[in-house]
């Protein structure tokens, strides 16, 4: 009896599931959320039998197979390639995911699929994501006040309602992007140029982006007292000084002249 291509194929992927091998494994979270717009990054891992190779890789949504009948969003035996998914991992054993710039209709159940020597093996639970507006975006700080002494240090966070693990998040000073990635702000060694208004976005576009959160950088109180002191000291040499030059002339204005001498001798003689 000829034995259907397509179902051959399914059979195979079903060996590694029905098998139950510890060998045969694949590790990613449950579910998260993310924001509509921003470029998130599924985290994966697999394992298999010492002494087998990895033929494929395939990363597919809303099926519990991976067929080829459906659509993959990744398939390292397809020519046909998603720009905005992109397989970070590799055929040992890391089997990373990225989604650039998420659209609503990228909510889906995303399953990882292996094939090694003629077998299969797609993770049993799929990830569940789930694209948000995220119209909530909010930067939060360590502190309380807004204005922090020189010297001083504040970690700011981008916070919104999905959970912002491997979240790309970028941040900007007065509307200027900053070097800075990532979900928290670390900013130390405070200087009056950390002064400005603070924001953070998920997607390099600026589109969804916090309200601004203004730090204000003050002189440290110490450092303050000091310049105080060698201000007040200045000014006093200052003044002291104009009062030594003020009596110079005023003394030179007051003393006789040569005409005044010519005078004396001559009524004098």
């Amino acid at each position: 009896m000829k034995t259907n291509p397509w179902t051959l194929s399914v059979l195979l992927l079903l060996a590694g599931p029905l098998g139950a091998d510890p060998d045969w494994h694949v590790e990613y979270p449950d579910s998260f959320c993310v924001v509509e717009g921003s470029t998130a990054t599924i985290p994966c891992s697999f394992t298999l039998p010492a002494g087998r190779r990895v033929e494929r890789v395939v990363w597919c949504t809303n099926d519990e197979f991976c067929r080829r009948l459906v659509f993959n969003v990744y398939d390292s035996s397809s020519v046909r390639a998603y720009r905005r998914f992109r397989y970070l991992g590799d055929r040992v054993g890391n089997c990373t995911l990225k989604i650039i710039k998420t659209v609503k209709r990228d909510t889906a159940m995303y399953r990882f699929l292996f094939q090694a020597n003629g077998r299969g093996y797609p993770g049993r639970i799929g990830v569940i994501v789930k694209v948000t507006d995220g119209e909530d975006v909010k930067v939060r700080s360590s502190i309380t006040d807004h204005v922090v002494k020189e010297g001083g240090q504040v970690t700011l966070t981008c916070t919104s309602a999905c959970s912002f693990h491997q979240l790309d998040v970028h941040w900007y000073r007065n509307g200027h992007a900053l070097s800075e990635t990532g979900p928290a702000l670390h900013l130390s060694n405070l200087t009056n140029n950390n002064t400005g208004n603070y924001t953070c976005s998920l997607d390099s576009s600026g589109q969804k982006t916090s309200a601004p959160w203004s730090l204000l950088v003050g002189e440290d109180e110490g450092r303050f007292g000091w310049r105080l002191t060698v201000s007040v000291v200045l000014k006093v040499l200052w003044a002291v000084f104009l009062l030594l030059l003020a009596g110079l002339v005023f003394a030179k204005r007051s003393a006789p002249g040569p005409e005044h001498e010519t005078v004396y001798s001559e009524v004098v003689g």
